[in-house]
């Protein structure tokens, strides 16, 4: 019994030789989360600007500017240096800082519009190939520089990257990641685009106590690395929509007789592509499905009824149609960019047929024939039929 109770005592030691421990901790204090980054070029130098959190200024109370602190200051701090290469930079800033710069947390990425017309090849190096430079962070190109936008004041969140983000998710169901943004410049038969991010003010400027806040307003449409144009949002959103990644969209169409306008949201919809090619001829048809709901009537147009009901449907699908049409054809003359992804449906559906047109898929896609096939069905338009405020008199029927 003895000498089973020593071969387990030193069985107990050698295993104890194998537990690490904490001899590699780094401490909370020790460390500069960084939560954002906007990256800028100014003449032929970089410019990286980092949004470091302060997690000491994080209180709830005492709150003003940022998402405040108890002391009311801001909740981050911004480091902003130049130098001729974006890994200098960053090494420039850790000289500044008597803590260790930390990216993992980092979830947002501002690009300047000069850097992005420049080609963003070199930024992407470096976000790639260290491992904390997560690829889940989500890339956003900014009118004019992207520090400016990076720091403004955004009240309704703690943190100026956070409200970038969630400005993404409600914009699309699948934002663009930078995985799927190099994933995009590394395939065939689509061409890259990001959302962009401008700063605004929240109420006019001669009322008090004016802050700049952010918002999205369109797409910026890329060929390969380099940022090629940028399209309004308007057309933007009738893109998404083609896409089948629009985040429950309203689409605002004229009455079908009479004055005013309705307002249907679109609380389900998705797409698919069915490419066709005859003598030599592409044609790509978008079938675009979804199921809306009336939810304002500022118009003094019918009761609603089945009749009415399929005119509105009528128009809503033409208003969709014509939107994405714009949309196609900005995309297609004027940047030559496929950022629908055409060219990828052939490589799936007509794999012979793209082998044969990939080498010069760029002169083939401006002269592609593109037909939209909205179909929506309005499931519900309230609980009232008439429009509210509207005598009997006055309601425009079919």
């Amino acid at each position: 019994m003895l000498f089973i109770r020593r071969y387990l005592l030193v069985g107990i030691l050698l295993l104890s030789t194998l537990l690490t421990g904490c001899w590699d901790r780094r401490e909370i204090n020790d460390i500069a989360f960084v939560i954002g980054i906007a990256v800028d070029k100014e003449e032929q130098l970089y410019r990286t600007s980092l949004q470091i959190a302060l997690p000491g200024q994080s209180g709830a109370s005492g709150s003003e500017g940022g998402g405040g602190g108890t002391s009311g200051d801001k909740p981050w701090f911004m480091l902003s240096n130049t130098a001729e290469t974006l890994r200098e930079t960053s090494l420039k800033g850790q000289k500044a800082l008597s803590r260790q710069i930390y990216y993992a947390h980092r979830r947002t990425l501002m690009i300047g519009e000069d850097l992005a017309r420049e080609g963003v090849a070199p930024m992407l190096d470096l976000l790639t190939r260290y491992p904390l430079n997560r690829l889940s962070a989500m890339p956003i190109v900014t009118r004019g520089p992207a520090h400016k936008v990076l720091d403004t004041d955004a009240p309704i969140e703690k943190f100026p990257s956070e409200m970038v983000r969630e400005l993404c998710f409600l914009n699309m169901r699948t934002p663009r990641s930078l995985k799927i943004f190099i994933d995009a410049i590394l395939a065939e038969g689509i061409d890259p685009f990001l959302p962009i991010a401008s700063v605004v003010e929240n109420v006019p400027k001669d009322w008090k106590n004016v802050k700049t806040n952010i918002k999205l307003d369109g797409l910026a449409i890329f060929k390969k690395d380099k940022l090629v144009g940028m399209i309004d949002k308007e057309p933007a959103d009738a893109l998404i929509l083609a896409m089948g990644e629009a985040n429950s969209p309203e689409v605002m169409i004229k009455a079908p007789r009479g004055e005013g306008h309705l307002f249907i949201k679109l609380n389900e919809n998705n797409s698919s592509y069915d490419p066709q090619i005859k003598n030599g001829k592409v044609t790509v048809t978008i079938k675009m499905y979804a199921k809306g709901v009336l939810v304002d009537n500022e118009s003094n147009y019918g009761d609603l009824r089945e009749g009415e009901l399929l005119k509105l449907t009528e128009a809503v699908q033409a208003k969709i149609k014509q939107d994405i049409d714009e949309g196609v054809r900005l995309i297609q003359t004027k940047y030559n960019a496929d950022i629908l992804g055409l060219g990828r449906s052939i490589h799936q559906q007509l794999p012979k047929e793209w082998d044969k047109m990939r080498e010069r898929w760029s002169d083939v896609y401006p002269d592609v024939n593109v037909i939209v096939e909205p179909h929506i069905i309005i499931e519900n338009v309230g609980i009232v039929n008439k429009p509210i405020g509207v005598g009997e008199e006055e309601i425009v029927h079919d």
